[in-house]
């Protein structure tokens, strides 16, 4: 059967499911307790432009961006009060557009601290408690007490060990990060991340920043898991075949047929996001069908097989779903050894993407 010409495969983004995410995370929190979101890495890859507003819609006022590229692209679209933390932290050239554009550093060195202090309206400060990635050690905190008098605005840290709670990890960066609150006396302390927010209220404190738990992912691995799906990558069948027994399938012949097959090759590939990887180990769904994925990824296609659907269900044009109906990106992530969150940065960059659901402070908020 002739190829039909190659259709972009889809990420479908359902903002509806952000919000509604959102609203449920800040419903397991006390109310004094702020939700930020961490919309880092272009919102994981699903696109910023219209994940901030589908967040300032539900009420989100604190934002986690990756950089001062993002922070300034951020701000310079919201007409919002919204307060924008970069992660990057701080460097000396960056003060007149930190000030300008109401961006707040979170600094990760003891020259950062130093600096912004002297300079910016807000002090943000990171402290390392075990997980070994930027931010004060304990050891430099009492150095920093005695050069400036300045008490942070915000004091950060972040668990190695979230996602695991039986883990004594948690309780010890707890222990030094309350241990350092005592040193710095910050106005609002954020220890919690998405899967902090399941380990209680000790985790929470003022401030707790969400990411991975907005985007539907269960790091926490809650079950049944009870924040609603955020993506569906979608595509179609380009090309039929039939393939003998014995004959291989795909690059380094990884796969070969064990009986007469019917292979579908899909308009999905690594250039897409789709990793290497997933060769032989993921699965799709046409119609109420699941079928396997066969053979290696390549660049562009990957192959499917149809042998046990109705040859109606097995021709070029036919829409073909990976994550969605019942295949999360959770499980897609398992099923190739990575994490969620690498699919979708992935994914979200390599393949066209679609948003359903959109909010109404989307529009006209970005260009």
């Amino acid at each position: 059967m002739p190829a039909s010409s190659s259709p972009t495969p889809e990420l479908q983004i359902d903002l509806s499911a952000i919000a509604a995410n959102y609203t449920y995370l800040k419903s397991l929190v006390a109310p004094g307790v702020d939700v930020a979101a961490v919309v880092k890495s272009n919102a994981y890859g699903l696109g910023i432009d219209l994940v901030v507003p589908a967040l300032l819609e539900a009420g989100c006022a604190r934002f986690f961006v990756g950089d001062l590229r993002e922070g300034l692209h951020v701000r310079k679209r919201l007409a919002s009060s919204a307060t924008i933390h970069l992660l990057s932290g701080f460097g000396a050239g960056d003060t007149d557009e930190c000030i300008s554009s109401r961006l707040d550093p979170v600094c990760r060195s003891l020259p950062e601290a130093l600096a912004s202090s002297g300079r910016l309206p807000q002090l943000s400060l990171a402290v390392d408690t075990g997980f070994s990635r930027f931010g004060l050690p304990l050891s430099e905190l009492a150095t920093l007490v005695h050069q400036t008098s300045r008490a942070p605005d915000l004091l950060v840290s972040h668990l190695a060990c979230a996602d695991l709670p039986a883990d004594n990890t948690n309780v010890l960066q707890h222990d030094r990060f309350m241990a350092a609150c005592e040193i710095m006396r910050p106005r609002k302390r954020s220890l919690a991340a998405s899967a902090a927010v399941w380990l209680g209220n000790r985790f929470h404190l003022d401030v707790v920043r969400v990411g991975s738990a907005l985007f539907g992912l269960n790091n926490a691995g809650i079950e049944p898991c009870p924040l609603q799906p955020v993506v569906a990558l979608k595509t179609h069948i380009v090309d039929v075949r039939t393939v003998q027994p014995g004959e291989a399938i795909g690059y380094a012949a990884s796969f070969r047929a064990s009986r007469r097959m019917q292979i579908g090759i899909i308009a999905l590939g690594y250039v897409h996001g789709l990793p290497w990887s997933a060769a032989n180990a993921i699965s799709a769904v046409i119609g109420s069908h699941i079928v396997p994925v066969v053979g290696r990824v390549a660049m562009e296609y990957t192959a499917i097989d149809l042998s046990d659907l109705h040859p109606s269900l097995c021709l070029p044009g036919a829409l073909v779903e990976l994550i969605g109906s019942g295949l999360s990106a959770d499980a897609m992530a398992r099923a190739i050894g990575t994490v969620p969150q690498e699919l979708l940065v992935r994914l979200g960059s390599g393949c066209r993407r679609q948003y359903v659901c959109r909010p109404l402070a989307s529009r006209g908020a970005f260009h």
